[in-house]
């Protein structure tokens, strides 16, 4: 048995001021571990496409999981969530032009029994519950991997590399080794940290609490406001 010995970057500030930095770290990991799936939490393309501009000419695939159409609050209005809604065609046509595969659905920590009440103790919700005290980042990255799994674009017991963030944005990337949503417990694994905040956003709106950072003004203009 031979001990491994990696750098782990941690983040000053949750958000997406972290996108970039992420992303590279990523490339790096990839560049030196031969893995060659990337998910990618995205719920407006943003991330996706910056994933798409850093890692493509790789041989990575990338692929996006995406939330249902919804809304997240924000300092100028609600900004639409949902890679597939009109307000993002664009986006995603480009992300299934350069070959990146898309995967929208029900977060697995979130299904509809979530629906009775919010603060209701299902299991799902306190799995959410437990896993938020390793920051958002980390929460949706495994749930992302899950989706993907379940979707059929990663086989069970793969080991990808997961990113995701804390409200907009990427500041976390994992190295997982998957599983179906209904083995979780059983399966999955949490095999590497590559990067990840210091800190966890605890007050909501995320963009107020002062360890978020990122510029939610391009989210606006993006949507043409």
């Amino acid at each position: 048995m031979v001990d491994v010995e990696r750098k782990v970057t941690y983040f000053e500030y949750c958000g997406e001021v972290n996108t970039e930095k992420v992303l590279c770290l990523v490339k790096l990991h990839c560049d030196k571990s031969n893995l060659d799936k990337v998910i990618i939490a995205s719920e407006t393309g943003r991330s996706a496409i910056r994933a798409l501009e850093i890692l493509g000419g790789t041989n990575v695939k990338i692929i996006v999981v995406t939330h249902y159409p919804a809304e997240t609050w924000g300092p100028k209005g609600n900004i639409p969530i949902g890679l597939k809604r009109k307000e993002y065609s664009k986006n995603l046509k480009k992300l299934e032009e350069h070959g990146c595969r898309i995967v929208q659905g029900t977060r697995p920590f979130a299904p509809p029994s979530r629906s009775i009440y919010w603060e209701h103790p299902t299991p799902e919700g306190i799995i959410d519950m437990v896993l938020e005290i390793f920051g958002a980042g980390t929460k949706i990255a495994i749930e992302a991997a899950i989706m993907a799994t379940d979707a059929g674009e990663v086989d069970e017991g793969e080991e990808v590399v997961s990113c995701a963030g804390t409200y907009k944005g990427l500041d976390t990337a994992l190295v997982v080794k998957t599983a179906y949503s209904m083995n979780f417990f059983k399966n999955f694994e949490v095999k590497e940290t590559i990067a990840k905040p210091l800190y966890r956003v605890k007050e909501l709106p995320e963009y107020r609490y002062e360890k978020w950072k990122g510029d939610i003004d391009s989210y606006y203009r993006q949507l043409g406001y």
